[in-house]
């Protein structure tokens, strides 16, 4: 049972990863192409929480219309360290480099209205 759950979170932390890949490489200019523009730290988010924040996976969380306070909060808390269990691991890994900028960014554009 221990190397099943190893495996799976193992395989699943690997698809988030070169997922992630896929995503890094964004034009920084999109940003200000126009003010409702995805923010390019954003887009590592989307193999995992859907590109409208609103995941086909059923164990991740559904970030479209949370309140910003709140998945600013989460971001601060995986990247510190502070949530564990599950995913935080691999969200830590996710977040660890982003900017409050970036953060706020995230919050705000999961939790508006799109």
């Amino acid at each position: 049972m221990m190397m099943r759950s190893f495996a799976h979170t193992a395989s699943f932390t690997a698809a988030i990863m070169i997922a992630w890949s896929a995503f890094s490489v964004t034009d920084a200019k999109a940003d200000d192409a126009k003010p409702d523009a995805m923010p390019t730290a954003a887009s590592q988010c989307l193999s995992c929480h859907g590109t409208n924040g609103n995941p086909a996976l059923k164990d991740v969380p559904i970030l479209l219309g949370q309140q910003p306070l709140y998945l600013e909060n989460a971001i601060r808390a995986y990247q510190e360290g502070r949530r564990t269990g599950g995913q935080a691991l691999v969200m830590h890994e996710i977040v660890k480099d982003l900017s409050d900028a970036d953060i706020k960014a995230i919050a705000t554009w999961f939790g508006g209205t799109q």
